[in-house]
């Protein structure tokens, strides 16, 4: 029998010769592939009232969690800044968690049971799908952004259990917005209940608090449960759930990646709460980024681009192949923009593509600069390929 290390060998080589192998890069050249929308990680704004809040904090007040929530993690800073959270969702509570994986493993396998059935959008994301198959629960996979698929899944009978509708907000590769305005109708007309992954639209979309495309669609108060994070507009860590009082108390006495898990640091909460400071008062940041981002998009479609159904920061450009994304990415690198090529798992195969994040700290000239270099990029890939 060979042995296991060989093994891992000849599986790592088979994933190269499909076009899939994955290594870690450093960032290098303009950042065009991460989540930070408002461009606050790298703000010295951030940093200094960061840094001005430590100051201020009691000596005796911890900066880390030694404990979990449950045991001596909690601080009366974890509780105003879940209350604060709250209040900028528009729901009774709010419950933070390490991670938004963990938060939507913790909130789907607490919630759901082996004889609940689960309404969930083929594009979700990977810790949806992970937290409906340890939940166990009856699935039933829409395709995407499918009305008529719900609300046929919601017509049939199902004296089972409950039924639930699962879904992200803002699809973070395809950057398409799902209708949670008529998803919200369809639940409460058929007495099935709303979950939803607003991660990607959290701090850019929503006209008064700026807290989501929950807030967007109004539907804040009839959902069942909202997961957002602070790893992408805020530029930050961590996640939370935001849910009726009830939702929270039920997450706290059983959900278990809340229970056996570090509480989140006091430092990381001091982050959190400058940066809601910052988003509230410079809501000026979702406004450019989302104007930035449609700059970008009209272009690319001009130059003869697939961008999907895209709107706000994320812009997707389909290219297909694996391998070709690969190399469009480096060409793209080359010239000083660091894109990602985004492939299977990830998406469907076939639908390889450039995932192109816009932030608020872009400069109208390199919105133009990376347009013209990726239409560019696809144009000279196909005259090599008539050339050969």
């Amino acid at each position: 029998m060979k042995s296991f290390h060989r093994e891992i060998e000849e599986r790592l080589k088979e994933i190269a010769g499909q076009g899939l192998y994955r290594k870690l890069s450093d960032p290098h050249g303009l950042d065009f592939s991460s989540n930070d929308y408002l461009g606050l990680s790298r703000d010295p704004t951030l940093r200094a009232a960061i840094l001005k809040r430590l100051k201020q904090a009691d000596e005796m007040y911890p900066f880390s969690s030694p404990a979990s929530r449950l045991l001596r993690g909690n601080t009366p800073g974890h509780r105003a800044l879940e209350e604060r959270l709250a209040r900028f969702k528009g729901t009774e509570a709010a419950l933070l968690f390490p991670t938004g994986y963990q938060a939507n493993i913790g909130v789907l396998t607490t919630l759901l049971g082996p004889r609940d059935r689960v309404l969930s959008d083929a594009q979700n994301h990977a810790s949806i799908i992970d937290g409906l198959r340890l939940s166990r629960c009856q699935k039933i996979i829409f395709p995407h952004l499918s009305l008529e698929a719900v609300k046929d899944a919601l017509v049939a009978p199902y004296p089972g259990g409950r039924t639930f509708l699962v879904t992200e907000s803002l699809f973070s590769m395809d950057g398409d917005v799902a209708p949670l305005d008529a998803y919200i109708e369809l639940v409460e007309a058929y007495g099935a209940y709303l979950i939803v992954d607003d991660a990607h639209a959290t701090g850019v979309f929503g006209r008064q608090r700026g807290s989501g495309l929950t807030e967007q669609f109004g539907i804040e108060r009839r959902t069942l449960a909202i997961i957002s994070t602070f790893g992408k507009a805020f530029g930050l860590f961590g996640a939370f759930v935001a849910a009726p009082k009830i939702v929270i108390e039920y997450l706290i006495n059983r959900c278990r990646s809340f229970i056996f898990t570090t509480a989140v640091p006091p430092v990381l909460l001091f982050a959190v709460e400058a940066a809601l400071d910052i988003s509230s008062a410079q809501a000026e940041r979702r406004h450019r980024v989302c104007a930035l981002a449609d700059r970008l998009r009209e272009q690319l479609k001009k130059g003869g681009l697939n961008t999907l159904q895209s709107s706000g920061p994320i812009v997707p450009v389909i290219v297909g192949e694996n391998e070709r994304a690969l190399e469009l990415a480096e060409r793209l690198q080359r010239k000083g923009f660091d894109v990602r090529a985004i492939r299977p798992p990830t998406v469907s195969s076939g639908t390889a593509r450039l995932r192109i994040s816009v932030h608020a700290d872009h400069q109208e000239e390199e919105i133009d600069d990376l347009a013209a270099a990726t239409i560019e990029a696809l144009r000279g890939e196909r005259v090599k390929q008539v050339g050969r």
